[in-house]
């Protein structure tokens, strides 16, 4: 099996941030006061990556992108062997290697050590150069911090860089916002993410907007994010996904493996990860796994597991030879069977549960749906499900909205035409998607 990417995770952070409700959890301490990530966690990620890449077949990854968390959390010399690690055995250097990084944790060692074991990508977490909407979300970084990393960043990497700004955070108003970002973009990003905040429920920010302790307006933020829009698209960014942009040829290839539901391992406590399986005749059937969040659990198991043992007492099963009936889906399958104990929860995926997301994701993008894509993978369905012009150019609840159109459509490259939202319905998506 090849063209597959891999997603590693760090949960571990200097504290979480208000309005985060990603797994991860604050870090231990070292003796000398600082924080850490355990050796016995990055002995664990280099065991279920190996483990992965033998069961399934995996001659290289496509793609890796190391997230949390805060990945920069790891020394520089657990960097070093982690990324080292991750393409031991594989026969050739992946298409795109991320690493997200924090300002507050980034150093000029890291950088190096990042640049000489293959990463083409930095991801450097910022969100805002305004100091009082930082200090209201909790952000551990100060906003002089962050702009000492860009600088560090912009003098010592010479690989792609991606930043990201939150619109809509409180105390921040829109000339604040306007002026932070026009800073943030003049360390001169090949990729950034625009996001508008989220009050995710359960989070320290939502308990203080819903106690009056702090201000929130969900027009401001929408109106901020249509202004950030705007500026990215003036300095030559172009959308191709709801919430990032790119300057022509730095789309993230990782992120384009969700996007358009290809194969993807995922590696680490509450990580996760797909596999898919297509006949080419419109049917089809997936397996998906998410890891668990219990950090002590999962670091034994993998700490204590053996790949040689393992093949002792499977045989060819455990390399995935003499089994040639079976897709790697399928072997997915048997994997809780294979492996008691292994500390991960796993789903299998039929086709129209196959079908909806394709649809959820691919919409969230400017490429869209494929028509001749979509019938290789989802024919078999019903007949009215394959008829895309009806179901998105034809909808009633799709066609328009305050005279503008929600859904276009046009002649690929590739063959068959594709169906995507306009920039207007990329602002409803959400709505049109529970219409859908």
């Amino acid at each position: 099996m090849d063209g597959t990417g891999l997603y590693v995770h760090i949960p571990f952070c200097l504290a979480k941030c208000a309005y985060c409700d990603f797994f991860s959890v604050a870090s231990a301490s070292s003796a000398s006061g600082g924080a850490f990530v355990p050796d016995s966690y990055i002995k664990a990620l280099l065991c279920e990556a190996e483990f992965y890449r033998k069961f399934y077949g995996i001659d290289s990854w496509r793609t890796i992108y190391i997230g949390g968390g805060t990945p920069s959390l790891m020394s520089a010399s657990q960097m070093e062997w982690l990324l080292h690690g991750l393409l031991a055995g594989t026969r050739k250097a992946p298409l795109e290697f991320t690493i997200e990084m924090n300002p507050e944790t980034l150093s000029g060692e890291k950088l190096s050590v990042a640049g000489n074991c293959g990463v083409t990508r930095l991801s450097l977490g910022i969100q805002s150069l305004c100091q009082k909407a930082l200090d209201a979300v909790g952000r551990h970084c100060t906003a002089l911090r962050a702009e000492e990393a860009l600088n560090l960043v912009r003098s010592s990497w010479t690989g792609d860089l991606s930043l990201d700004a939150i619109a809509g955070l409180p105390n921040q108003n829109s000339k604040e916002f306007e002026s932070s970002l026009k800073r943030i973009l003049g360390y001169k990003p090949e990729h950034f993410s625009l996001y508008s905040l989220m009050v995710e429920e359960g989070t320290p920010l939502e308990r203080s907007i819903s106690s009056g302790k702090i201000a929130f307006d969900d027009d401001e933020a929408d109106s901020q994010w249509l202004l950030g829009r705007d500026i990215l698209e003036q300095r030559g960014f172009c959308q191709y996904e709801v919430s990032n942009f790119a300057l022509r040829g730095h789309e993230s290839l990782h992120n384009g493996s969700y996007w358009k539901q290809l194969d993807y391992v995922g590696i680490g406590a509450g990580a996760t990860g797909s596999l898919y399986s297509f006949d080419g005749n419109g049917a089809g059937h997936g397996i998906r796994w998410t890891g668990s969040r219990d950090i002590g659990r999962y670091t034994s198991f993998w700490n204590e597991f053996s790949m040689n043992e393992f093949c002792k007492k499977k045989g060819s099963l455990a390399l995935g030879q003499g089994d040639e009936g079976h897709s790697f889906v399928d072997r997915g399958a048997l994997l809780s069977s294979l492996l008691p104990g292994i500390p991960a929860d796993f789903e299998s995926l039929d086709l129209e549960t196959l079908e909806f997301e394709y649809l959820m994701m691919a919409l969230r993008t400017l490429e869209g749906v494929n028509e001749a894509e979509y019938a290789r993978r989802f024919a078999s369905l019903e007949p009215w499900k394959g008829d895309l012009r009806k179901r998105l150019l034809e909808n009633p609840l799709w066609k328009e909205f305050d005279g503008k159109k929600m859904c276009l459509s046009r002649e690929s490259e590739c063959g068959g035409m594709n169906f995507a939202l306009s920039r207007e319905g990329l602002l409803f998506l959400n709505s049109l998607l529970r219409n859908f």
